[in-house]
């Protein structure tokens, strides 16, 4: 989206495991924003009206906001945060842990302590002893460091809260949302009160009726928040000002996208309040391809941009494209 000499830039990243030709996507944007004027204050609100799914709200909105934010003269995190708000100059960030091999979950581990990163997630699975060995190799060789566990949705009720159980000894900060998808918020709160492992909701938080529902019933511990899922930055914040209140600190993340969305995840973590909680946004690596080089960890963090908008330029890679 441009105005004048500025220019705000979005993504629409859809899950990893999603097949879906790039030019239906695109389609689908066009004919959202059909009769819609973006330069308009409402323009966002008239898109809610038409239930625009949340990864297509987040690459419009994204647009919208850092070009604003653009032309306030501001970063899109101090814009959406607000007059008298401050934004830190950087935000830590985890290492993400999926080898299988216990030996190469200690190097990886090491290897993220060696560049001032002090907390870990490691990818679980339905493979309980193999779990229990990498996680407990992990502990041994890193007395000091943070472990975080996220089964992606793959462990059954019948036997989550053992496994949970077995794993407590390792000093886990959080498991990820361990339950099959679509498990109802009451079976998460049954869960907590059979485990000492604090449990991080992911994917059952999108909306800030999410939170108070989690809340009410106990479900939680700390939340999992990524942009793209919730529909944008200016979601994510409410989402965590509705999490903030009632005591539940948030973790954000991001979905598999390119340098722009890595970006994006900068500015929404620097949203959250202090102490600020690792993010899961050192990703890139997973691209053979991008849109620009993806933002440096220097001593396990990311410096915030300070410069107007998003901070992000990704002129030369569209131009290329042309």
């Amino acid at each position: 989206m441009q105005r004048g000499l500025h220019v705000g830039w979005g993504e629409a990243a859809l899950p990893p495991h999603v097949d879906y030709p790039v030019e239906a996507l695109a389609g689908e944007c066009l004919s959202l924003m059909a009769g819609l004027d973006a330069d308009t204050e409402g323009f966002l609100h008239a898109l809610e009206l038409r239930e625009c799914p949340a990864r297509l709200r987040c690459g419009i909105s994204t647009a919208v906001l850092t070009l604003r934010a653009a032309e306030h003269g501001k970063s899109l995190a101090a814009y959406l945060l607000g007059a008298g708000a401050t934004v830190p100059a950087r935000v830590p960030v985890n290492e993400l842990i999926t080898d299988a091999d216990p030996a190469a979950c200690v190097q990886l581990a090491a290897a993220a302590i060696a560049q001032g990163q002090d907390t870990v997630k490691v990818k679980c699975t339905t493979e309980r002893s193999l779990d229990l060995t990498r996680v407990g190799a992990i502990r041994q060789a890193q007395p000091e460091i943070n472990i975080r566990i996220d089964p992606n949705e793959s462990w059954p009720v019948a036997w989550a809260a053992d496994q949970l159980n077995a794993m407590a000894r390792f000093g886990i900060a959080y498991c990820e949302e361990p339950l099959p998808r679509g498990t109802p918020l009451a079976a998460y709160g049954e869960l907590r009160r059979k485990t000492r492992v604090p449990i991080a909701l992911d994917d059952s938080i999108r909306t800030t009726r999410d939170v108070e529902l989690a809340a009410l019933l106990g479900a939680a511990d700390a939340l999992v928040i990524k942009a793209q899922r919730v529909g944008g930055a200016d979601k994510l914040l409410e989402i965590v000002k509705a999490a903030t209140e009632r005591g539940l600190p948030c973790t954000i993340t991001s979905s598999l996208e390119t340098s722009l969305g890595l970006y994006l995840g900068i500015h929404c973590t620097a949203m959250t309040p202090s102490p600020i909680a690792a993010a899961g946004i050192g990703t890139a690596r997973y691209f053979a391809e991008n849109v620009g080089d993806p933002p440096a960890i220097v001593n396990g963090h990311m410096a915030v941009p300070t410069l107007p908008g998003l901070g992000f330029d990704v002129q030369a890679w569209w131009d290329s494209r042309s």
